[in-house]
């Protein structure tokens, strides 16, 4: 199975401070604190960091903090969207809060994404050949979807999806 970590973060939306980092390998190994340098030697050595929105929150904040050249993004919420498109919602569930007022915890949030990656996988795997190859030639260059091939070493010939 190739390295992949599965993180969230949460911020203060005001200051656009880190407040708690979470995030779960596939081995079940798991980081949950607020430390850049310790989050930063927990994800080293992935080749993939993935997690539910990760392209429009997480990197953004931790850009400016964490190294991230050399990792491969994948994203689970464009993933869900594309895969298991009569979900009326595709955002997490946070089945795990008591109180909607309660910080959300990343370490859980990292899980569920954790899970529904495999999901997404496994969905793809079972989707027809030519809806496959039709995926891939439309998104192959999405920044939401690229590192998504990538992980499942899908790919396929032919210069535009039209010609299916």
């Amino acid at each position: 199975m190739k390295p992949v970590t599965f993180i969230d973060i949460e911020t203060d939306p005001q200051s656009a401070k880190i407040l708690d980092l979470g995030a779960v390998k596939v081995d079940g190994t798991s980081f949950h604190a607020n430390s850049i340098r310790d989050f930063t030697g927990f994800i080293n050595g992935s080749a993939f960091l993935c997690g539910h929105n990760i392209l429009e929150h997480d990197l953004k904040y931790l850009a400016p903090s964490v190294d991230l050249s050399g990792f491969v993004f994948i994203d689970t919420l464009f993933l869900s969207a594309l895969l298991f498109p009569a979900r009326p919602y595709h955002r997490l569930l946070k089945d795990d809060k008591l109180q909607t007022d309660e910080l959300n915890n990343p370490l859980n949030d990292a899980l569920k994404a954790k899970d529904l990656f495999f999901d997404e996988v496994n969905r793809f795997g079972q989707t027809d050949a030519e809806l496959k190859q039709i995926f891939y030639l439309l998104l192959r260059d999405h920044k939401a979807f690229s590192g998504f091939f990538k992980y499942t070493g899908f790919s396929a010939s032919g210069g535009h999806a039209a010609d299916l």
